[in-house]
Parts: structure tokens; sequence; C-alpha cells
């Protein structure tokens, strides 16, 4: 999709690991992104939670313009990025009607309650707001992933693969034995690149065999290491396909018990 910028504002650049704006700073404005991808992040004591990754299209840090109040997440860029910078006197300006303003203010107080809701449900558990599983829940962490898989998968057979498949669709192809992602031209995720199996009372990924290895919570797997699989731990883990900076980024909740299940 290509995005003509707008003259309410100024394009900006961002590079890999820019913050764009931290929890609690004051809101000074609207970006949307030309180009690139923003995580957005929520940070409580020494943990964080990873709320979307944001790509082209997409707009970052209206609710705060709108209710007047201080960032509630952090915006990082995972890779070069170029926004689109309305300042919030623009912004607000554009909301001339009181009916939009009073839809849009009800907007972004739905959305400001899923976010405390997500938390509390987070603070017990660390396990997402929106779903409740006994089995682990493989689900896209990045905007790539994401827009394919559209919805979490549940795994309840293992072993259970994930791989790559050469297909026009836009969706992935999910069995109980596995599931195949169209990445057309993304070498990253290999034909079959990990499994995820279920091993001494634990969940486990394995690579198996990929072209790029696979890293789980920091530790790589398969491709040039001795290692080929990693125990993940209660709650959420980060699995790439690939390095660190791979665009094939998957997050796999694991329930406690899930390996006894």
């Amino acid at each position: 999709m290509t995005i003509q910028p707008s003259s309410m504002g100024e394009q900006v650049a961002f590079k890999k690991g820019d913050t764009i704006y931290a929890q609690g700073d004051d809101s000074t404005g609207v970006y949307m992104i030309l180009e690139g991808q923003i995580d957005i992040w929520r940070y409580e004591g020494e943990h964080s939670h990873h709320i979307a990754a944001l790509g082209s299209g997409d707009l970052l840090g209206e609710v705060s313009v709108i209710e007047k109040k201080k960032h509630s997440v952090t915006a990082r860029a995972s890779r070069d990025t170029t926004a689109l910078f309305i300042t919030a006197e623009a912004f607000r300006k554009s909301f001339a009607d009181p009916l939009v303003r009073h839809v849009v203010h009800t907007l972004a107080n739905r959305l400001r309650s899923s976010y405390a809701v997500q938390d509390a449900i987070a603070a017990k558990t660390d396990q997402p707001a929106h779903y409740k599983s006994q089995h682990p829940i493989i689900e896209g962490e990045s905007r790539l992933v994401a827009d394919k898989l559209l919805t979490f998968v549940e795994v309840k057979d293992f072993p259970f693969s994930v791989g790559n498949i050469a297909s026009k669709s836009d969706h992935a192809v999910v069995t109980p034995a596995g599931m195949k992602v169209p990445l057309n031209n993304t070498p990253e995720l290999s034909d079959s690149h990990f499994e995820v199996i279920k091993r001494d009372g634990s969940i486990w990924v394995r690579d198996l065999g990929s072209q790029h290895g696979t890293m789980v919570n920091g530790q790589k797997l398969g491709k040039y290491t001795m290692n080929a699989t990693a125990k993940l731990k209660t709650g959420r883990n980060h699995v790439a396909a690939g390095g660190p900076e791979s665009p094939v980024k998957f997050l796999i909740t694991v329930p406690p018990g899930a390996g006894d299940a």
C-alpha cells in the first residue's frame, strides 16, 4: 500500500532501535507510519508486555492526544521507519464536528480500558487477555506473521510443525499436525522450520534443520549450534525463524501444566 504524505504534517525518519516516545512522556502529536515497523510495549516494573507491531498505514499516539494524557505505552522502531508526524493541535482540529469528537473519545476510552484489562490478567497469569486455554498458543508477534495467521492457533496435538509454503493465499494453512505460513520471498522461514513438542512434562521447540536456524527467547538453535531444542517457560515465549533481526516472529504462550495435559 502506498501512502501519500499529507499537508497536515511533516515526514520524519527513525533508525532501527529509536524510541519514538516512552511510557509516561507527554503527548505532542500523532504518527502515521509510511514505511517500516514500530513495536508497542507496556512496562510494569521489571516486566514488559509486547502490545502490537504496527506497519504502513497504522496510527500511533492518537489515544494520548485525544484524551490529552501522557503516553501509556512505549513506541520503538524495530526497523528503519518513516512516518508522518501530525501535531496534537492539528490532529484535534480535524475533529471539528462535536459528534465526531464524541465518537472518537468513546473509542479512545474503550481502547485504554482494554489495556487495563490486559494488564490485570497478564499480571496474574502472564497470558494475554483475549484468550484462555489449557494448551500452548501460537500467534504472530511480528506484523508479517500476524497478518497471515489473523488469530491465534491452539496446539492440541504433538509434534506440531511450523513452516513456509509457496502459495498465493493470504492466510496460513492450519491442521492438527501443524501450520504452513505463506511467506513468499521470505527465506528466513524454511519449508519445515521448527516444531513444538512435549517432553518430560514440559513444552519444547525443536529446530528441524532449518536453513537459518531458530531463536527461542534469545537462545539460538540449529544453524551453526550444537543445540536443536529449547524448553519453553510458562507464559510468553519469543520464537524467531532466523536471527534476532528476522521479520518472522512468533509468540508461543504456554499455560501452567500444559506439558502434563
